[in-house]
Formats: C-alpha cells, structure tokens, sequence
C-alpha cells in the first residue's frame, strides 16, 4: 500500500486578509491628496501648453497665408465674462470672422485663465508677429486652493516662456 500523504491547505486567515486591507486603506489615504495635486496641476499646464500651442498656430498660419489672425476667447459657457477671463476657452479666427475659426480649444470653467492686461483677444498681423507683447496668461484651479499655478509670459518680441507661478518675475 503506497504512503497516504496529508494535504495541508495554504492560504491567509481572514484576520491577516483584514490588516492588509486596512494597511491598503491607510496607503491610499496618505497618497489620495498628493494624487489630486498632481491631476490638478497636470490640467493647469496642459491648458497653458494648448494657449501657447494655439497662439503659435496663429503666428504660422498668419504667416503662411499672409493675412492677419487674432487668438480671441470663447463665451460660450458663461454669459458677461469680464474682460481678459478665458476659462471657456479660446479660437484662432480672422479679425472679419467672416471664415469660421481655424481652431477652437473648449474649456469646461473649471480653471481660471485670465490674460493680463485684461483683454479679449490677441491680434496676430500677415508677417507671424503678434501685435500685443509684454502680457502674461495666468492658470489656475478655480474651485481648489491649491498651490498650483502656471503662466505664460511673453516678452514685447512675442517670445513665451512658462513660469510655475501666478507671476513673470
């Protein structure tokens, strides 16, 4: 008669399954509010590389075609915006608006975009060059207060650079 061998189960207790849940639990509860700023500020320098992507579109299709362009805001998602708040969005469009815009960026509101000096459009002229220089865009969070922050500076030449702050100094 060959040899009985006893099978001996392998396998967690419910006690140890419950303390690496609640281990899991507490990692995850560290980790949420870091997690969260790191979304945060992902969509506030997205926004900020789509501005500066969608005014250099401009600066090329102007040049290109030889005619003038004007990077101007949406307002679409909310009526009597004051002046130099962008949070809907903005589109690359001829200064007639007798064509439809070349391109359009939507924005749902949940950031803050506002263009110093406070205007509603930046013109573009035939030769690329755009016509206002020394403005700064500043994204933010609207609804957090969190440290996040992103601008778009540009010079009087029209050169941009970005700066991880509310400010261009």
């Amino acid at each position: 008669m060959p040899p009985r061998y006893i099978s001996t189960q392998t396998g967690h207790s419910l006690a140890e399954l419950c303390v690496v849940l609640c281990l899991l639990g507490v990692a995850a509860a560290l980790a949420a509010p870091s997690v969260g700023q790191w979304l945060w500020r992902s969509k506030v320098e997205n926004a900020a590389r789509d501005w500066a992507a969608d005014l250099q579109s401009a600066r090329l299709q102007a040049l290109r075609t030889g005619q003038a362009l004007q990077l101007k805001k949406l307002t679409g998602c909310a009526s009597l915006l004051p002046m130099g708040d962008w949070r809907c969005g903005w589109e690359v469009a001829t200064p007639d608006s007798k064509q439809p815009a070349s391109l359009r960026h939507t924005l749902n509101g949940e950031l803050s975009v506002l263009l110093f000096p406070a205007n509603d459009l930046l013109p573009v002229n035939a030769q690329g060059e755009p016509v206002a220089g020394g403005l700064r865009l500043q994204i933010t969070p609207r609804a957090s207060n969190l440290p996040v922050a992103v601008s778009v500076c540009m010079n009087t030449v029209g050169r941009l650079r970005f700066v991880k702050s509310t400010s261009c100094t």
